[in-house]
Parts: C-alpha cells; structure tokens; sequence
C-alpha cells in the first residue's frame, strides 16, 4: 500500500538548501568569539530574491522591473553582520546595474542598502556588488530583469496550468508510471518559445527534455523505466526576448498499479460533541489525487479537508459530529491521469459517554447483592470499564467490583456487612478512553 504525504516527497534539489548566505566573510584574525561576520544574503524573507546556484558561481536574482511608468524600482541588497560596529560600503566589482537605477556607496549601521530608481532600458542584467567593513569583505552575484511592461517571463507552477505543486520553492510534477507514456509541462508565463536544459539533478530514466521550444513551453517527454521517489532536477534557459528562465522541478515514478481505494477501514466511529479525523487511503495510480463525495451524506459538523499532502486533496474528514446516528457515504477518488474508485464508507455517530442515574438499588445487611453498572450509563462506545476514583475502601464494607467480560470492573458484587448510606466517587471509560466521573450513592439496610 502506498500513501502519497509529504514525507514520500523528499526533495533534492540543491537550490532549496542553498544555504541562502553567500559571500562568506573574509578578514584578520581576531581572538573574539565568534569572530565577526560579514554576509549578504539572498532569501525570499530577506529580498525577495532567489539563488540560482546552479551553473556555479550562485547568482541572486533580484524582483523584477519595467520601464513603462510607473516605474519606480526597490530591491534590497540584504546585509547580515554580526561584531562589526563599522559602516559598511558597497561597491559593484563587474557588470553594471539596469540604466536608470543606483546603489547607495553606503548604509547606516543595522539596515541594508535598497537599489532604487526609475528603469529606463529593458533587458537582464547581471553584476557583482562587493560589501566591506570593520576589514572584512563579502560578495554576491545578481541579476535584474527589466522589461517594457509587466513582469518577466518565467516558469509557472500550478496545479491549473500543468498540474504542478510547488513546494519550497520545487515544483512538483505529476507522477509518471513506468512503462506508460508521460508528459510534464514546463510552461511559461509568455507563451513564447525559448530555451531549457537541465543544469543540474538528471530526469528518471527514460524521459527526456527538447533543448528548444515553442508556444506555451517545453515538456518532459517519454516512458519511463525504473521506479523514483521523486527525481529531482533543476532547468535554466531562455524565454520571451531572451529573459532567463530558472526553476527547480521534481517527478516521482511510480509502480503500473491500477488506481483503489484501501478497504482496511470502511465503518468508521465518533462522538457527538467531540472533534474527530478520519484520513482516507489509496493504492496506485499516479498523483497528483483527489477525494470527493460521490453520493450519500457525512455527519453533520463533518467536512472534507486536506490533511497535509497538496496532493492528495480532500483526504481527510474532519469536524464535531453534531448529531448521533449512522451515516453512509461513499467516495471518489481521482488521479491525474484520469482513473477513478470509489468505495462505500459507514460513519457511526453515538451519543456522548455520561452516567444517568446516580443513585444505585439498595441492599441488606447480610444478603448476597449485585449491580451491573453499565445500566447506570449510556453514550460512547462501549465496553465500559469502571474505576474507584479515590479508594476502593470507600466502597460499602462487604462489597468490591468484579468483571463480566468484555466490559472491566464493571459490577457491585458481595454481601453487605454494615448499614448505611455510601457515597463513592467512580469514572467510567469507554472502548476510545472518553472517561466521565461520578459519585454513586447507594442505601444499606438494616
């Protein structure tokens, strides 16, 4: 049986652990610990950059520009220092900015230089910008897009456009199926045509990727012929007027196993008033996959959710059951390449575990008794257990708790030694460990 979640999604993408700090600090030799650092960083939180590190060396491409106003720009060359009380100043050591936009020469203490300005040519442009203070240094790459109007060319991930995920910052392609023909869509925002390859990672075993492509963008093509957990692998080209593409993907192969539903766990259990989860299973076919309700009805307070897995959509039936009763439903379950299930489930609602009747049959002094007190509560999911909250000295002298099976403790047995009226506090618990306490009173005779 497999179950498609996030922890069978592992990614290797080397962009992901990019370690987002580049330019590692270089200076002197200093007897203080830590020594101080100098780093310029490049985060989605920090900038709103991304690191391509792949071809090395690391480039941090800044958000994009237009020239069409309005057109003012922003983009923050992040700084982190820590034991450098000194300014910092920050010059560009190759290429040059976008004309239109300048870089301070330097920054206050505890704030980061912004590159501002109002583009005037469009096109991409790569530069270096070196950072130094207190004798250490720290340099970066980047790269500003800039266009006529409107954001540049990219690669689009989204389950409307080609099905895809994107999941720190990987996109996540439909799963492919040994042995059957498979197609991932690497689409561009500008539909135009261009260039891609893979610069790093491989594709599984028997698909291939055309260095060039029309329209709306290239595509993975072939059979695939081995079994991955998720082949990862990242692209770099060309789009729109030559605007650099860059993304990081990753396919999952999985085995030619026809689409089901797992039968393991068909009649299903909750309580009025109480939060509960049920998580549905599969075996086979290929994700991305979605739940859906069929036919019948589920609990009232009860919703299809996504536990955790984009992927696998609506898996969960989550809620408070409002109203006891059995409730019958069944479920469709879809995969993206179009095959279907669908299995009948049974959701039985009880009522909420309470004791209804405090006050138990009265006894004699001297004369054989016995109480079942199961008959004393209702609700929940039996078997009941019962326990002595305090001490089981309390009990009236002469009596103890015995079991009848499956229930536990479940009966006030003995003969009654001493007359009087006892009060004892007990709990009762049911088969899912709902517990409910109560003080139970019972008369002795003379």
């Amino acid at each position: 049986m497999r179950r498609t979640t996030k922890a069978a999604l592992t990614l290797a993408a080397a962009v992901t652990t990019a370690v987002a700090l580049a330019g590692v600090a270089a200076g002197p030799a200093s007897a203080n610990y830590p020594p101080p650092t100098l780093r310029l960083l490049c985060t989605a939180a920090a900038n709103n950059g991304t690191l391509e590190s792949f071809p090395p060396p690391p480039v941090c491409a800044l958000p994009s520009g237009q020239t069409t106003a309005p057109n003012s720009y922003s983009a923050t060359v992040a700084v982190r220092k820590t034991g450098v009380a000194a300014t910092i100043t920050f010059t560009v050591t190759a290429g040059s900015l976008p004309p239109g936009l300048t870089l301070p020469a330097s920054a206050p203490p505890a704030t980061s230089p912004n590159i501002t300005g109002n583009p005037t040519k469009a096109g991409t442009f790569n530069f270096t910008i070196k950072a130094a203070g207190g004798g250490l240094t720290a340099t970066l790459a980047y790269q500003i897009t800039i266009t006529v109007q409107g954001p540049p060319d990219q690669l689009v991930c989204s389950p409307s456009v080609n099905g895809g995920f994107l999941e720190n910052g990987v996109c996540l392609l439909p799963d492919a199926v040994t042995g059957q023909s498979y197609q991932g869509h690497l689409v561009t925002s500008h539909q135009a045509g261009g260039t891609l390859s893979v610069v790093s990672g491989a594709l599984p075993p028997g698909l291939s990727l055309p260095a060039t492509f029309t329209g709306s963008g290239d595509i993975v093509g072939g059979t695939p012929s081995q079994l991955t957990g998720g082949q990862s692998f990242t692209v770099q080209g060309t789009g729109d007027q030559g605007q650099p593409l860059y993304q990081a993907y990753s396919i999952a192969v999985d085995d030619n196993t026809p689409l089901s539903i797992n039968t393991c766990c068909t009649t299903l259990g909750g309580t009025v008033g109480q939060a509960d989860s049920k998580l549905f299973y599969l075996v086979g076919g290929a994700a991305p996959y979605t739940w859906s309700l069929a036919s019948g009805q589920f609990p009232p307070g009860m919703t299809l959710q996504t536990f955790s897995d984009p992927r696998d959509a609506n898996d969960e039936l989550a809620g408070t059951p409002t109203t006891a009763g059995t409730y019958t439903f069944t479920m469709r379950l879809a995969d993206f390449n179009g095959q279907q299930a669908t299995q009948k489930f049974t959701f039985i609602v009880v009522p909420p575990l309470q004791v209804t009747n405090t006050t138990l049959p009265a006894g004699t002094v001297g004369v054989p008794y016995s109480h079942d007190l199961d008959l004393n509560a209702q609700g929940g999911n039996p078997p009941y257990s019962w326990f002595v909250v305090n001490n089981i000295n309390e009990l009236p002298p002469g009596l103890t708790l015995d079991t009848t099976a499956p229930d536990f403790n479940n009966v006030l047995a003995g003969t009654p030694t001493q007359a009087g009226t006892f009060s004892f506090p007990m709990q009762v618990q049911d088969s899912q460990d709902n517990t409910v306490n109560a003080t139970l009173t019972i008369t002795i005779n003379p």
